[in-house]
Order: C-alpha cells, then structure tokens, then sequence
C-alpha cells in the first residue's frame, strides 16, 4: 500500500506545483502587459489620439480589459475577451470610480444619452464568483491615465482570468482524478499479486505436506518390509535356543535385509540434505567424474562391463558429492534394471551444457513410466519388489533441480538412454571444446 501511496503524493505535488507555476506565468505575463500598455496608453494620449474603438483595440491584450472615456462627447469604449462595445456614457458600478474625468461629468443628471448602452452592459453586469476568485488570486492593480481630452484604464479581464482559472482547475480536478485512478489501479493490482502468491504459498505448503506425509507413508512401508524379515529370523533363533546349530541362511537374510535398511537411511538422509541449503559448489570435469563414478561401480559389482568413452570434457559449478550421487545413481539403476548389459558412459559439450549420457541394453522403459520414473518409491509395474527401494532417479532429479541442470530418458530398440546435462562454468563459455 506505501509503495502506491508515496508515488501518488509525489504526483499530487508535481501537479500543484504545474498548476500553480501555470498560473503564475499567466499572472506575470498580464502584469507586464497592463504595465506596457500602459505605458503605450500614456503616449498616445499626449499625443491627442482620437479616442474610439481603434484605438482600444490597438492597446488590447490577452487578458487585458481596456477602458477609453471622451469626457466631451461621453463616449465610452471598452474592449475585452467579449469584444470592443461603445457606450453613451461612463458606466458605473463595477468597482469603478462614478467620474471618469478630472473635470465634471459630461452631461447633466437629467440629459439624455446620445447612445443609450445595450440592456446589461458588460461591465454593469456583477462579476461571477469563479472571476471574482481570479482577480482576487491575480493581484494586478488597473493603470489610469487622464488627461483633459480623455481617459484610459488598463486592467486585468475578469472573464478571461475566470476562464485561465476554471481551465486549470478542471486539469488539476482530471490530473487528480487520473493519479487517484492510477494510485487506486496499482493497489488492487499489488493486492491481486499479493493474494496469489499468498494462495501460490498456501498451496505450496499443503502440496509440501502432503509429500511429507506420503514420505513418511512409504518410508515406514519400506522399513517394515526387512525388519519384518529379520524379526522373524530373530524368533526363529530364540524358539530353538541356544545349543541349536546356527542356520547359515538366517545369518545371510539379516544381514541381507539389514543392508537394504542402511541403504534407505542413507539415501532418505541424502534426500534430506538435498532439500536443505547445505552445498559447497565448486567446479567438477565431467569426465574425471564420469570415470570416478565407473570406478566405484565396477568395484561393488565386478562382473559388470562399464565403459567410459569421453567426447568432449567442460567443467560445471555444483557440489562434487552431488554429481557423484547423481551419477553414481544412474549407473546403479541401469546395472539392477539392466543385468548383464555393457553400460556406456559418454560426455559431450554444446550449446553452452554438458551431458552425460548412460546408456544400457536392457528392456527398456514403457512411454508411460518415463516421467513416473524419477518419483521417490516409484519402481515399475513389471520390476520384481527387490529390485531396489524406487528412491535413485528421485535423487537423481533432485538434484538435476538443485543445479539448474535436467535428467532426460529416451528408451527404444533395446537401447535405454539416461542424460544428464547441466549448464557450464562461467569459465568454460569461450573455447569450450577440447
């Protein structure tokens, strides 16, 4: 809410401070045209200017209202934004003094005009409150100059004064009535943002929960499983006591079933700290790692046949006991899905990423598993449930996320292909290949 309000003051105060610069102009530009004029007014009457409409409209101005009285004859004329109108006589009221000359009135109280002035003259007419209001906001004194043979007054127009003030505060109403809008328009914007992303963190939290719960489900299902064996092994070896011959095969299921447990421990417990912000990235050769990763495969499983065939190298930034992990992960998976299988390892280097494609010839994946895959417990429709804890390509894409990298599976023709890619070091974007 501050952030659209401050914004809004700051207009309103821009916008005052136009307006008010606007018209501050306008009165400076009338006071110095009712002084020049003025000054011009003087001139021409010393110089015993025939006094007439000409003549006021010679010493009209923007904004000015000009006033000639012929004290002789009676005439008077007046020019303003309205026009230029002659009249018999002075016309009083209008906040003007009663006698327009130095000398006595022209004509007599009971004389009748020479040219009686129009029903509601102009200057006769009471000046409305918007022109009242401009006068009083425009302190510009009228000039009068006399002289025996005739009169002038230069002196602000009311009307147009009235219409420069209506005009700018009909900008100022508008102006004001746009930043409001705007103002009023950013805040429901910036609640609608807030509101989802409240509703996005709300469902995020239950979408959280809800795999934490499931977690916990099949943890506690993939935990039950061995110590159900091994519980039974031990009651079988209490009921036939201790001077019974130990059974070779009970000593091989515990420790068998016991394995599987450490096993899950150890990848829930790598699962937990990928979740976490525990990492120390550094930059990683995916070959040197490619074949570190083969290394450590081969001497769990000596009968497997690994090969590692490295087309291009490049280093990435990511915790080296993550890409050990990721790939370590990927290889386990196709040795158990994939027994007796050459496994091919091959790095290569485009378009600014490296991959590290494992590729097996086992019995392949069906379309529909592809993405089910890489989901925690998740182990296949047609995989025996020995056959691992579903818990490897979990990890893999984890981690895959943790470091802006992807893990991909393309699987046809007997040939299963896993490829990991993840985007290169800032130091290797020039001259990447080798």
């Amino acid at each position: 809410m501050q952030r659209n309000v401050v914004p809004a003051v700051a207009a309103f105060i821009v916008l005052g401070c136009a307006i008010v610069g606007v018209w501050i102009g306008l009165i400076h530009g009338v006071d110095t045209a009712v002084t020049s004029q003025a000054r011009l007014a003087s001139d021409l009457l010393d110089a015993h200017a025939s006094i007439g409409p000409a003549l006021a409209s010679t010493l009209r101005r923007p904004g000015l209202h000009v006033l000639i009285a012929d004290p002789r004859t009676g005439i008077v004329v007046e020019s303003d934004s309205a026009g230029t109108t002659v009249h018999g006589r002075p016309p009083l009221g209008a906040g003007r003094d009663p006698a327009f000359a130095l000398g006595p009135p022209p004509l007599g109280a009971d004389e009748p005009l020479a040219h009686p002035p129009p029903d509601g003259p102009a200057r006769m007419a009471p000046l409305a409150v918007v022109e009242h209001a401009a006068l009083s906001l425009a302190h510009v004194a009228p000039i009068r100059m006399a002289r025996d043979d005739g009169m002038i007054e230069i002196a602000p127009d009311p009307r147009e004064l009235g219409r420069w003030l209506t005009l700018e505060t009909l900008c100022f109403i508008v102006g004001s009535l746009l930043i409001v809008g705007n103002a009023s328009l950013r805040t429901m914007s910036a609640a609608r943002r807030e509101r989802r992303a409240l509703e996005a963190r709300v469902a995020e939290r239950r979408a959280a929960a809800e795999r934490y719960q499931r977690l916990l489900a099949e943890t506690g299902h993939e935990l039950r499983t061995p110590l159900t064996v091994m519980t039974g092994y031990i009651d079988l070896l209490r009921a036939r006591g201790s001077a019974a011959p130990i059974d070779e095969r009970m000593i091989e299921g515990m420790h068998s079933e016991a394995t599987r447990m450490r096993v899950l421990v150890e990848k829930m417990m790598l699962l937990a700290r990928l979740e976490s912000d525990a990492a120390v990235p550094r930059l990683v050769d995916v070959a040197t790692a490619a074949r570190e990763a083969a290394q450590t495969l081969q001497r769990r499983y000596p009968d497997s046949d690994v090969r590692l065939e490295p087309q291009q190298t490049a280093s990435i930034v990511i915790d080296a006991d993550d890409y050990a992990a990721a790939l370590g992960n990927v290889l386990e998976n196709a040795i158990k899905y994939a027994p007796g299988s050459p496994i091919l390892i091959e790095t290569s280097v485009r378009d600014g990423q490296t991959t590290t494609s494992v590729i097996d010839r086992g019995p392949g994946i069906d379309v529909a598993e592809r993405q089910a895959i890489f989901e925690r417990f998740y182990r296949g429709r047609e995989r025996a449930a020995g056959e691992g804890l579903g818990l490897g390509l979990a990890i893999v894409k984890r981690i895959a996320d943790r470091w802006n990298g992807t893990i991909g599976c393309e699987s046809g023709d007997g040939t299963t292909i896993f490829r990991l890619t993840f985007p290169l070091a800032d130091e290797e974007l020039h001259g990447v290949a080798r």
